[in-house]
């Protein structure tokens, strides 16, 4: 992209970074001087991260993946009227400082580079395997088929969970879904891990929004534990 923006003119250059509310705004950037490949970068001065075991303060070592916790000058008080949700997020830790426990999965490397994975009830496991509905999403979103698209996990009684994909075509596509099925299965074939394929895909005119314009997923899987109650 910089390669890009240099060609057309532009001095500027495109940076990936990381933030939550409950820090204000961002509190993680990839450098100018250093980048690496699937980094949200490293914490800004003041900051600290780490990543410890989901559901305690256990730090883990460099490279295993975790949730993301992170503590500064940034960090809310708490949130407003909320006292529950307030001490489930922000926790003191056996260092003294308080840390805001994210929700996200993530891991660090050796240099401090951090690296955003998924949302921790996002996480797919199935056959014992952690899968990322993400990556799924973004391999069937590059799809000239696919205008939209958002994976889940439903039960299973012999994989614990199931990979289900939802899709919206584009307006342009005329075949059968049928036939767009079939295409979009040979694809992540080829795309996605033999264990993250998924097991079904439904088609639907348009998928349910959360109010920041984000597809509401829980609403998905919540349809779909009806159907196993």
């Amino acid at each position: 992209m910089d390669a890009f923006l240099k060609d057309h003119g532009c001095s500027e250059q495109i940076r990936e970074g990381y933030g939550t509310t409950e820090c204000v705004t961002a509190s993680c950037l990839t450098p100018i001087h250093k980048q690496k490949e699937g980094s949200i970068g490293i914490p800004f001065p003041d900051t600290y991260y780490k990543i410890v075991k989901p559901g305690t303060h256990k730090e883990l070592p460099y490279g295993q993946e975790g949730e993301i916790c992170l503590s500064g000058p940034t960090v809310m008080k708490g949130y407003l009227n909320h006292p529950e949700e307030t001490e489930q997020t922000l926790q003191e830790h056996e260092d003294g400082l308080t840390w805001v426990h994210t929700g996200d999965l993530g891991a660090m490397d050796q240099d401090g580079f951090v690296y955003f994975k998924q949302r921790i009830k996002r996480m797919i496991v199935t056959s014992g395997y952690n899968v990322y509905p993400s990556q799924i999403e973004n391999a069937l979103d590059a799809h000239e088929l696919v205008h939209m698209s958002c994976v889940i996990g439903v039960p299973d009684p012999y994989k614990m969970q199931r990979v289900v994909a939802f899709i919206v075509l584009k307006p342009d596509v005329k075949i059968p879904e049928d036939a767009a099925r079939e295409i979009l299965l040979a694809y992540c074939e080829k795309h996605v891990a033999k264990y993250a394929m998924p097991k079904e895909i439904h088609f639907r005119d348009s998928l349910p929004k959360t109010l920041v314009g984000k597809v509401a997923y829980r609403v998905l899987e919540e349809e779909e534990a009806k159907n196993y109650a």
